[in-house]
């Protein structure tokens, strides 16, 4: 049908008149005339034979129609007196409508108007008067009988109805005599359609519509009748406005009116059926209608309602879409016709998303839901990557993906694309002024609103990629994807938040994970056994996915020490193609790794700032809001960009989206890994049995699924805590279950990734420095109550401790230390038992440097005295710049940049002495909570794990630490550490010697460690308790504890005559007898075999758990190496006995 009318209409432009053109202009020049003075145009009979003998120009167009016709008379003869209705109901509708008097009467106008000869269709019928039947037949040649009277009446009755129920809906006329009962309206005059008919019928209906949407604005003005009044509204002269009324006409008057005959019914149902299918055929031929765009108009109308629209709700999106829908579902129209249809109105559609933004919001929803409505169709959806801005001009430019159309969705944010932290001008904010600034509430629902209009515009855009990924533009629109992704790779750097051209926007990339989350949606949830079709070998070698080949590292490279190769990968099996899930899945993690880093780097250091502003501000004694000039506009700057970047940050229905991805990924994760080999998992339900060692699929899954979701899980519990505490419990589960699992040397090797994974379990325990009133009951029980971590949290965090002492850089080391710190102290008293079966190994190998555990208290105490020993030695340094800061005189005749460098060094010290005091106040705790006992800890549990802290080789360091510090903080010497502001470098004195002293207590019953304190010789003293005991007593420690302090006093006093004799001992020794390191006595004499010196077996022990190699000759050296030496042994105990008896005998 469209094909036939459009090369109607083609033929119709190009063909020449069958009517010789002066003949035409004759006929159309005298029909204008008698329409302008008034009076009827006549209609020759020359005109009406002539119309007999030529053929229709689309005959067959109208034979549906006559066959329609034919059938609604056979019926209308079997019911008489509705025959003889249908005469008196002529336009009855609308007359009843107009003038309640006049109800089903039939006007007098129209009986004397019976007796004129009308065109129907391609028939003229006649109707006749009974006193002129004798004259001759006007007709001529037609051979036909004469119809009865009451038949050639009801049939003459029935098509003025169908030529009246056309003029009303199209507004349109052939003749002035006969009108339409309606309201007020114009008419149009169809002069040619007026010199071959004066009657309107179905069969010609394309006709007049071609003439009436062929008509110029001017054409229209010239040939307009005014009838039922005065009318305000003009004509129409737009094609798709006027046809979308002519439909919105047909529908009213089908819903309006319930007692319309069935020939007005049929005959409002295909004038509606026509204007559809002309709307499709005006869009066919798009181009040939100018200087009207009929594509555009009909852009014009789906956008209706906002703000850019030049339509009223006549021409609505609702209503404009319901038409599209029904050209598309018209089994006439072939595809490839719907693709010529509908494609330069996506072209329209899309060279609008120019002004698309957060701000035009309604104009942004309106394209999108147009675009949606048209992409459903997959035939519409195939030509879209073919449009113009489908990709950028240089694909490897992150940000130009801004200047592609579906990148103008993306792009819609209230985080500035050019914000730049140190840019501290005056910053007018397009979503936030001056009083969101003042007032929280409003700022509050500022944001809220702002992130409702997100949400709406990532929905739609996630639908508008849902439909091309279903139709033939999967692949493109996937590679899209791809494509952006990876121009935009340096995204996950920090760095990357300080180019802000180097690619697209923060905004955009949490909106196109956004949309990557919505399509991820049916398969997510921890336990959806749709994750099982998931395939681990997306990122493999040699894959065929999307997905670049890259370097990136991958979260295992190595198995019981072998390194995994490509080749064992590949042996796994290549798929020559991969799952729309796989390959969501895994662009979903890019898009969330590539999407946090840059916006949550700045949002902390936006936080930093606005923070360091309002100290100032109170260091002036005033609020901000009362502070004129620079401070005010510089507080007011920072507020406003934060809120912008918290706005889309800090989403909650996003961050709920992220959450449930990552629990979801993590029960995979979880299952792949424990999944001897499978490149899928089995069953997302089923129990978690972990092996011994982790599949070597692994292998092929890339580190920045474990790292991100980590950093993910850091930032939110510092800024958006609450999502993370209302999340589902049993998703917490699966989450804590990855973590511990992971935090294995075996599953990940790489200590920097876990230290990242410690980290993030910090998010499930109480943190005592934060200011938050969040509550962690809901977290800390799921931490609980895991069994994972029950079993394998403790020694997982001792490893990593001992791992990262030679991998991580210094300063990242105590950083990695301190979480360790904060989750041991948390598990330590309901998960003790765990880690003390670890201790249980020092028993029996008490020399064994390679003993995990001995290992770990080794380090600790290392880390404890360098950190006490740069603590205090910073304040001292401070103590001493305050001082000269004191001194005004000499202060302010110190040159400027003198003063300016001292300043500077004393920021300096400040900073780093915070440092060192917040890390071994930690340190030293952790040595206080785990040499302690717990309730529910038993004697034997406590015994192993104390044991382990005073061993011959560890007793001697642990001790001279704890007398060292102890005088350092009850002694004379205290004074130089007594700084101004003490809480501002967080010294707390007070508090580090109780933890000191409650070390002293818990290992008070093991006699090495007692009979150790009096052999340092360098702090320890008779006085040293006893003084220690009045200075917290002072503190108001429980005098139990200060008891037991003196315990430990007496115990020392009485070990002092053991190292009394000792000391002779030595003194009186040979050199053969004495320890060549130390000095000391030996016990246990063993012989290196590479120096072939005879050292002290603890000596050598200690000196090789912080370096394993011989001290003489710098070779490699391990304890199993060494030889004891018993006879010398023997010689020596022997020696020792005879000189103690001359001791005593000297003392008695």
């Amino acid at each position: 049908m469209f094909n036939r009318l459009t090369n109607y209409w083609y033929n119709r432009e190009t063909e020449p008149e069958p009517t010789p053109e002066e003949r035409a202009a004759e006929v159309r020049q005298r029909r204008l005339q008698q329409f302008q003075q008034g009076s009827a145009p006549d209609t020759p009979v020359e005109d009406a034979e002539s119309l007999e003998t030529e053929t229709s120009p689309d005959e067959e167009t109208s034979c549906t129609y006559k066959e329609t016709t034919a059938a609604d008379e056979a019926a209308s003869t079997e019911t008489d007196t509705e025959i003889a209705a249908s005469s008196t109901r002529t336009d009855s509708v609308m007359i009843e409508k107009e003038n309640p008097d006049v109800r089903g009467e039939t006007p007098t106008s129209s009986l004397e108007n019976q007796s004129k000869p009308r065109v129907v269709g391609s028939a003229v019928v006649t109707t006749i008067d009974p006193a002129s039947l004798e004259e001759d037949n006007p007709w001529g040649e037609w051979e036909e009988p004469v119809p009865s009277v009451q038949s050639t009446t009801t049939k003459v009755d029935e098509g003025r109805t169908i030529s009246l129920t056309i003029s009303r809906v199209f507004c349109v006329a052939v003749n002035t005599e006969e009108q339409p009962s309606c309201q007020p309206r114009l008419l149009t005059m169809l002069l040619d359609t007026a010199s071959s008919t004066d009657t309107l019928s179905i069969d010609i209906l394309d006709e007049v519509l071609f003439e009436r949407l062929s008509m110029s604005a001017a054409d229209l003005r010239e040939c307009q009748i005014e009838i039922g009044g005065s009318v305000n509204c003009p004509i129409e002269p737009l094609i798709v406005p006027y046809l979308a009324g002519c439909i919105r006409r047909c529908d009213f008057e089908l819903k309006d009116n319930k007692s319309q005959q069935h020939v007005v019914v049929d005959t409002l149902k295909k004038c509606r059926s026509a204007a559809v299918r002309m709307i499709g055929i005006v869009l066919l031929s798009n181009d040939s209608w100018s200087p009207q765009d009929p594509a555009q108009q009909i852009v014009e109308s789906l956008i209706s309602g906002s703000e850019s629209s030049l339509y009223d709700s006549d021409t609505s999106f609702i209503f404009t879409s319901q038409i599209l829908s029904e050209i598309m579902k018209q089994d006439s129209v072939s595809a490839e016709d719907l693709t010529t249809m509908l494609r330069p109105v996506v072209a329209c559609l899309t060279r609008k998303t120019t002004m698309c933004s957060l701000i035009s919001t309604p104009l942004t929803v309106s394209i999108l839901n147009a675009l949606n409505l048209l992409v459903a169709n997959k035939n519409v959806a195939k030509i879209v990557p073919d449009l113009p801005g489908w990709l950028p001009a240089n694909p490897d430019n992150g940000a130009a993906y801004h200047n592609t159309f579906l990148g103008r969705f993306l792009g819609c944010s209230t985080i500035r694309r050019d914000m730049m932290m140190s840019d501290l001008n005056r910053y007018v904010s397009p979503y936030f002024n001056r009083s969101t600034v003042i007032n929280q509430d409003i700022s509050q629902h500022s944001s809220s609103q702002y992130q409702q209009m997100l949400d709406t515009i990532q929905t739609l855009t996630s639908k508008f990629f849902y439909h091309l990924i279903k139709s033939e533009a999967k692949d493109r629109t996937l590679q899209w994807i791809v494509s952006c992704l990876d121009a935009n790779r340096n995204k996950a750097k920090l760095v990357a938040s300080f180019i802000t051209s180097s690619g697209a926007s923060d905004g955009f990339m949490l909106n196109l994970a956004g949309v990557l989350l919505k399509l991820s949606i049916p398969f997510l949830g921890p336990m959806n056994n749709k994750l099982c079709t998931i395939d681990v070998r997306f990122c493999g070698p040699q894959s065929r996915s999307l997905f670049p080949q890259t370097t990136e590292d991958k979260i295992l490279d190595k198995i019981d020490g072998t390194e995994i190769s490509k080749e064992d990968l590949i042996s796994l099996g290549i798929p020559d193609s991969f799952n729309f899930i796989s390959t969501c899945f895994y662009l979903t993690h890019r898009a969330l790794q590539l999407a946090y880093v840059s916006p949550f780097d700045k949002y902390r250091r936006l936080m930093k700032s606005l923070m360091e502003t309002q100290r100032l501000v109170q260091d002036m004694g005033s609020h901000p809001f009362n502070i004129d000039g620079q401070i005010r506009e510089r507080f007011e700057t920072q507020f406003v960009e934060q809120l912008e970047v918290k706005t889309h940050l800090l989403h909650p229905d996003m961050i709920g989206h992220v959450l449930l991805f990552y629990s979801s990924s993590a029960n995979w994760l979880s299952h792949i890994s424990t999944d001897c080999d499978s490149v899928t998992v089995s069953d997302m339900k089923s129990s978690l049995i972990p092996s011994c060692t982790p599949s070597r699929t692994l292998a092929m899954v890339p580190n920045y699924f474990v790292s991100a979701f980590c950093q993910f899980l850091i930032n939110i519990r510092y800024f958006a805590e609450s999502s993370l505490e209302n999340f589902v419990s049993e998703n917490l589960d699966h989450v804590i279950t990855f973590l511990v699992l992971f935090c294995s040397p075996t599953w990940v090797p790489n200590p920097h990734t876990r230290a990242e994974l410690v980290e993030a379990l910090t998010v499930f325990i109480p943190n005592e420095r934060s200011q938050s009133s969040v509550s962690t009951t809901n977290r800390e029980t799921a931490l609980c109550m895991n069994s994972m971590a029950r079993e394998k949290l403790g020694s997982a965090l001792i490893r990593l401790f001992v791992d990262i002492e030679h991998t991580a850089q210094f300063e990242h080391k105590f950083q990695y230390r301190f979480h360790i710190f904060e989750l041991l102290q948390y598990i330590w008293p309901k998960h003790s038992f765990k880690v003390s079966e670890l201790s249980l190994e020092v028993r029996g190998h008490e020399e064994d440097t390679t003993v995990l555990f001995t290992r770990f208290v080794k380090l600790l105490l290392n880390d404890a005295n360098f950190l006490l020993d740069e603590a205090l030695h910073n304040l001292e340094e401070i103590k001493k710049l305050q001082l000269e800061q004191e001194d005004l005189e000499t202060w302010n005749a110190l040159d400027q940049n003198v003063r300016q460098n001292k300043l500077k060094t004393l920021a300096d010290l400040k900073r780093m002495c915070t440092s060192h005091n917040i890390l071994s106040y930690e340190t030293v705790n952790c040595l206080r909570y785990m040499t302690g006992r717990f309730d529910g800890m038993s004697e034997e549990a406590h015994k192993n794990v104390t044991y382990a802290f005073v061993t011959p080789l560890l007793v001697d360091t642990l001790v001279t630490m704890l007398n060292y510090y102890l005088k350092e903080l009850v002694g004379d010497s205290q004074t130089k550490y007594k700084v101004r502001n003490l809480d501002e470098v967080k010294f707390y004195p007070g508090k580090l010697l109780q933890s000191i002293v409650h070390i002293y207590i818990n290992l008070k019953e093991e006699s090495s460690f007692v009979s150790a304190i009096p052999r340092d010789g360098r702090s320890y003293h008779p006085a040293l308790f006893k003084d220690t005991a009045a200075k917290i007593r002072k503190l108001y420690v429980p005098e139990d504890v200060i008891a037991d302090l003196l315990k430990v006093s007496n115990l020392a006093e009485r070990a002092v005559t053991s190292q009394e004799d000792e000391e002779l001992l030595t003194d009186r020794a040979p050199s053969n007898y004495l320890d060549p390191i130390l000095g000391t006595l030996m016990t246990e004499p063993v012989l290196l075999p590479s120096s072939n010196v005879v050292v002290d077996r603890s000596v050598i022990a200690k000196h090789l758990l912080s370096d394993p190699i011989d001290p003489f000759n710098r070779q490699p050296l391990q304890m199993a190496d060494v030889v004891p030496q018993t006879e010398l042994k023997d010689e020596i105990n022997t020696w020792k006995e005879i000189q103690l008896n001359k001791i005593q005998e000297e003392r008695d």
